[in-house]
């Protein structure tokens, strides 16, 4: 794997990045909001996309770091959905920190990514979506609802259902991309 190959950050690293917004934006809430806007094929430019985030996080201004991880995260995404060996991932914590936090990192991947597909297809003017995807996204918007109630007495269990739905997610956005991907759209 090349240096190109990986995200030029770790997730803890990133957390800090987001504070300076002011507001606390995951990782995984930015990566699902950029995923959403790659996955619908709407090609847009930098600032776009800088735009695109602060508009999310409320903020009027980042930093040139926030902006340089920003714009790798989003050029990174492409790549990876459009990949021919789909190794697309979602940008999520590491398998050490507590359970329950990664899945409030799922949801607000999911919250996120539901936010940029949103945008992204209305600016596409996309009106209909096939009923695969139509089923995808109400199982995203379901799992951006999860809540935390587990059967505290079998980890493995929820570590695996964990694994699953993170799978199931990587799967459902490359099918999405790849359906949507017959004609893409340049803002402005």
């Amino acid at each position: 794997m090349s240096q190109q190959d990986i995200l030029p950050l770790d997730f803890d690293d990133c957390c800090n990045q987001m504070l300076e917004f002011g507001y606390e934006v995951s990782p995984s809430e930015l990566h699902g909001l950029l995923s959403g806007v790659v996955s619908t094929g709407l090609k847009i430019r930098p600032d776009s996309v800088i735009a695109l985030v602060l508009k999310h996080v409320d903020a009027e201004s980042c930093s040139e770091r926030n902006r340089t991880t920003i714009l790798a995260m989003h050029t990174f995404i492409e790549r990876e959905m459009f990949s021919e060996d789909s190794r697309y991932t979602l940008f999520l914590p590491d398998d050490e920190l507590d359970l329950s936090q990664r899945l409030r990192c799922l949801a607000a991947w999911c919250q996120g990514f539901l936010v940029g597909f949103g945008t992204a297809s209305a600016q596409k003017q996309i009106a209909h979506f096939s009923a695969e995807t139509e089923e995808a996204l109400k199982d995203i918007v379901n799992i951006a609802n999860l809540s935390e109630d587990f059967d505290a007495a079998d980890d493995e269990v929820n570590e695996t259902a964990y694994a699953e739905l993170v799978e199931y997610l990587k799967v459902a956005v490359l099918l999405m991309s790849s359906e949507l991907l017959q004609g893409t759209s340049r803002d402005g």
